[in-house]
């Protein structure tokens, strides 16, 4: 009687380190399961992000090194001298936005080709405009406002526009800052796993043909 009760007791025993081990080894599998999973989600919504917003910035650089323009300064009716660089950045579009700028295209004929950062909405936008250099209502080269007819491009959190002419050869780089979920603390407050944030930059050197 003795020896089964040891043999019964060996048994539980082994049966309780076996349970014991099947425990540790599915709850391992569920924990890197997780793992992997959240890092499938957090890739793919870096991933996301980074593509749109890489194609908001290809667009933007593909025309800017399009742009054609003088590089003389000129003075349009009602309003300040401007150099016709052929990208003027802080065009006015309704209303003075620093935000915005314009490209100077020469398609056949002459365009402004306008792109508008709207920090509210977290939203860049486009238009085409008849290039007018004189308009009276300081449109700075753009025939009118880009507001009313402008078309979603994409999202950004922040725009960074710059620059310089050297020697008549103009350089043109943009800086776009995005959130899967735009917000004004997804900068300030980051949260990689559900709001990742990219930052994606380009430059361009314009063609600058004269006109």
């Amino acid at each position: 009687m003795n020896k089964v009760l040891s043999k019964t007791a060996y048994t539980l025993l082994e049966l309780i380190i076996a349970l014991v081990l099947v425990t540790v080894v599915v709850l391992g599998i569920f924990a890197v399961n997780s793992v992997l999973s959240n890092n499938n989600q957090d890739y793919g919504q870096r991933y996301l992000v980074r593509s749109d917003t890489q194609t908001t910035l290809n667009h933007i650089i593909n025309n800017a090194s399009l742009a054609v323009g003088s590089a003389t300064t000129l003075t349009p009716s009602g309003g300040p001298p401007v150099a016709d660089l052929g990208i003027l950045i802080g065009a006015q579009m309704g209303a003075a936005n620093n935000n915005s700028f314009c490209i100077h295209q020469n398609n056949g004929a002459d365009t402004w080709l306008c792109y508008v950062f709207d920090p509210v909405g977290f939203q860049i936008k486009y238009c085409n405009k008849a290039y007018n250099l004189t308009d009276p209502n300081g449109y700075r080269g753009a025939g009118g406002s880009c507001l009313a007819a402008a078309q979603f491009l994409g999202t950004a959190f922040s725009i960074a526009t710059v620059f310089t002419n050297s020697n008549g050869q103009l350089l043109f780089t943009i800086t776009i800052q995005n959130c899967l979920n735009d917000s004004a603390t997804c900068f300030s407050a980051p949260d990689p796993v559900n709001n990742p944030n990219v930052t994606v930059s380009g430059s361009a050197f314009p063609t600058q043909v004269s006109m």
